[in-house]
């Protein structure tokens, strides 16, 4: 199931989520602001089985693309 498709599913609707990579199974919760919270390691772990990155590499994108923005 997508990040948006569960989102969905508990009418969570119009939440912003992340674009460049959806990380399905990394997605934990809503803020109040309706702002997607994901879990760091699940988005590190997401980017190596399904983008087949290197960890250090996913480690990497994450801080730099991701927990900076």
């Amino acid at each position: 199931m997508t990040a948006e498709e569960k989102l969905l599913e508990y009418g969570c609707e119009g939440v912003k989520i992340l674009q460049n990579y959806s990380y399905d199974d990394a997605l934990v919760g809503v803020t109040i602001d309706r702002r997607a919270v994901y879990d760091f390691d699940l988005m590190v772990k997401w980017l190596v089985e399904k983008e087949n990155m290197e960890e250090i590499d996913a480690i990497e994108w994450v801080h730099y693309n991701t927990a900076r923005a």
